[in-house]
């Protein structure tokens, strides 16, 4: 296992990472991990035993530590993408189906309202789609994806980025 603290690389910084090295990857996974608004390659990984570790500690640059083996690194390059994407079908689909609902429950609202013997009755007064798919939470499936995000590669957040 390798550790690695993540720290925001210098505007004037000439060091970057090699294209699909380790370092790259947990830059890419501090990014997703850290919330990070800018690209990747505004973020630099170091061993966290290396004096440029030290350095940032002392200085109060670094942002977060993670470990990645080579296990964790192919999960991250081979699965995550697939997972997220999977995610975000699923959260395309529920809202479909959120907007579905909706025109259906106003159809039949005005069903009822056209007729003379239901004057008052309305039913999405008592029907609540989002209330009826709320346990299809979005936010549920990218918390508990996050979390475990957070758990295989041991993350730890150091300091937020002043924005």
């Amino acid at each position: 296992m390798s550790r690695y603290l993540v720290i925001p690389r210098g505007a004037d910084s000439p060091a970057v990472h090699v294209s699909g090295s380790t370092e790259e990857t947990v830059c890419e996974i501090a990014k997703n991990l850290l919330y990070f608004p800018g690209p990747t390659e505004k973020l630099m990984a170091v061993p966290a035993d290396s004096k440029i570790a030290t350095f940032a500690l002392v200085k109060d640059e670094a942002l977060c530590s993670l470990e990645v083996t080579d296990t964790t690194l192919d999960a991250w390059r081979n699965d995550v993408t697939n997972i997220e994407d999977a995610i975000n079908q699923f959260n395309s689909a529920k809202d479909q189906a959120a907007s579905m609902l909706e025109s259906a429950l106003a159809d039949l609202d005005e069903a009822y309202e056209s007729c003379t013997g239901f004057n008052g009755c309305t039913p999405s007064h008592d029907i609540s789609v989002y209330e009826a798919l709320r346990e299809l939470s979005e936010y549920d499936f990218e918390y508990e994806f996050r979390e475990s995000l957070a758990e295989m590669y041991q993350f730890q957040f150091i300091k937020r980025l002043p924005i």
